[in-house]
């Protein structure tokens, strides 16, 4: 897995050796980036069910100031953390090693909202309902947010709760990106 463009174009990134993590694939992280465009400077951005930490380091290194990485499994997190130290990126992010609905339910109103949250959950994952509707949360999206959900192209999605939009959906091979905005 490399990174596709920005500052770190082309370095390497380590990923997990078994099938638990499937690492967004690079066709469909181009697609997903030249969808949002420049939307990714100067941002603040959550990678939800992070893995190897693919998504996040490349918005890094496309212009994004901040990502927070949030990943369950503590040894993918810690590949997180090397393939930041690796890219020289580790001074623009934090790893937490938590599961994504406790974080979304910790994190409060005291927090700066993201512009920018990508959420890649594992292809056997069903709990897509109660994810969108966490978030949705008016305190973890800013006003002009986007939201990037990666699925199977099999999966059907329950609508887009309130506070959220479907914008516009892209198939590459079996995966699906659907990109929402805050309403």
């Amino acid at each position: 897995m490399r990174v596709i463009a920005g500052t770190r174009k082309g370095h390497l990134l380590l990923a997990p050796r078994h099938r638990q993590v499937r690492p967004t694939s690079s066709r469909a992280r181009t697609v997903l980036f030249d969808v949002l465009g420049q939307e990714t400077r100067a941002t603040r951005v959550l990678d939800l069910f992070a893995g190897a930490g693919g998504l996040g380091i490349e918005a890094l290194s496309r212009g994004a100031a901040w990502v927070d990485f949030v990943e369950s499994s503590r040894q993918h997190a810690q590949l997180i953390q090397k393939n930041l130290q690796k890219t020289h990126l580790d001074d623009h992010a934090a790893v937490l090693v938590e599961d994504a609905f406790a974080f979304l339910a910790r994190r409060g109103e005291a927090h700066p909202p993201y512009d920018l949250v990508l959420a890649d959950p594992p292809y056997d994952f069903d709990g897509y309902s109660r994810l969108l509707q966490a978030l949705a949360a008016p305190a973890l999206l800013a006003a002009s947010g986007r939201l990037v959900l990666e699925t199977s192209v099999r999966l059907r999605l329950p609508p887009a709760p309130s506070g959220l939009q479907l914008r516009s959906e892209r198939r590459i091979s079996e995966t699906r990106l659907l990109f929402y905005q805050r309403e």
